[in-house]
């Protein structure tokens, strides 16, 4: 697939996938919070479980959850399911191509394996199916009556699964990877257990039958861990931007740290009606949770060398090596060429093919330039989208850059 065709499915159907999941997690969060906030009037009996009013753009609102009566069941009912369709369709196209068209660049890190691109694709897709059945599977076990028992259970496979993939995935496609599955785990609680029970309640009522309100609780079951798992699939569907964390040998350590503080904020901000330290200990998660992945940061750069020479503080190389993760070339620059960029790896003193049809030498003054003015040398096959650096860094910085770009 070219590089431009690449780009437009890319530009099309991330703004798709952005604009849905919006829709889809606005959704979770706002029924979540009516949950918490309905109150019970016992003037009205068992068949209201809840009510409120809510004030918006000049109106009031009454809403109230309650057993539908067989007998009358409303002639419109609204149910949300095309936005968790149309999130998860559009991210799987994104997966074909971006990553599965080309396999061997963006998925594998050579430096760990030499898996061929066609095993890594069928592992990533065999990976979605088989996170969606161990899931459904756990939940229809007896740990499903204890909720830390189902969550621990669930995250020591996931854990095992994150370092298995980590022997030959790259860090980047490691994080995205895991976030695929649980945006899979959250679609299909959507399509095979959520929408199927709100038919079946509904097929029962229109035969007469009474409202089961244990079908209902299966199927809030899946949406709370739809949402709680939210928060956490943000994070990592957005970790594409974070080199400085996916880049770092601690990074799996961190993406743990930041799903638990994730988790335990959104939890907190549920019991706000309920638990008067709510705000406290989310803050408190947020504090060590940042605390906890600079530490793992901190220990990651003062680590040793593994037996090489230690660098001079001042060494060029190890400050431009530092530039460069700091800044976020690595996210597009890989250890090979990829669709979104060229790799810098043994590019120092080789001939390059612009788009204009010219051919330029990469040293010092075409790297300088590269970094500073991005767009005046533009090499053929790539679109030119990345940003110029002339007000970012200075002559020194530059300079370091360039030691590192030698060096690989």
């Amino acid at each position: 697939m070219s590089s431009e065709l690449i780009e437009f499915f890319n530009v099309i159907f991330r703004y798709i996938h952005v604009i849905a999941a919006i829709m889809w997690i606005g959704n979770s969060l706002l029924f979540t919070w009516m949950e918490i906030n309905f109150v019970k009037d016992p003037k009205k009996g068992d068949d209201s479980l809840g009510e409120m009013n809510m004030l918006h753009a000049g109106g009031v609102y009454f809403l109230e959850k309650r057993v539908i009566d067989p007998n009358n069941i409303p002639p419109k009912l609204h149910v949300f399911k095309w936005q968790s369709y149309t999130t998860w369709i559009s991210g799987f196209i994104l997966l074909i191509a971006i990553f599965y068209s080309r396999p061997g660049t963006l998925m594998l890190d050579p430096s760990k394996s030499d898996m061929l691109g066609w095993q890594a694709t069928a592992i990533s897709l065999a990976s979605l199916v088989l996170a969606w059945f161990t899931y459904d599977l756990l939940l229809k076990t007896p740990l499903r009556k204890n909720t830390v028992a189902v969550m621990a259970t669930a995250a020591l496979i996931l854990l095992g699964y994150v370092l298995w993939i980590d022997q030959f995935f790259s860090n980047r496609f490691v994080y995205l990877q895991v976030g695929a599955m649980l945006g899979t785990i959250m679609s299909a609680n959507v399509r095979f257990v959520i929408i199927p029970n709100q038919k079946k309640i509904m097929d029962n009522l229109k035969a007469g039958r009474p409202h089961d309100l244990e079908i209902g609780r299966q199927a809030k079951l899946r949406s709370l861990t739809n949402h709680y798992v939210t928060f956490p699939v943000i994070f990592l569907m957005l970790s594409a931007h974070f080199p400085s964390l996916y880049g770092d040998p601690y990074y799996i350590a961190i993406a743990g740290v930041v799903v638990v503080a994730l988790i335990i904020i959104k939890w907190m901000m549920n019991l706000y009606n309920t638990f008067s330290e709510w705000l406290y200990v989310a803050f408190a998660a947020l504090i060590l949770g940042c605390s906890a992945v600079f530490g793992l940061k901190y220990v990651s750069a003062n680590a040793s060398g593994g037996g090489g020479p230690a660098l001079a503080m001042d060494d060029p190389i190890r400050l431009g090596k530092e530039l460069y993760q700091s800044s976020g070339c690595m996210a597009c620059h890989q250890p090979m060429d990829s669709s979104i960029a060229p790799t810098l790896h043994g590019i120092y003193g080789t001939e390059r093919q612009l788009a204009s049809g010219e051919t330029a030498v990469a040293d010092d003054a075409y790297l300088e330039e590269s970094i500073l003015y991005s767009k005046a040398k533009v090499t053929k096959g790539y679109a030119a989208a990345m940003p110029g650096y002339e007000t970012v860094f200075d002559e020194e910085e530059v300079a370091h850059l360039i030691a590192y770009i030698r060096s690989l």
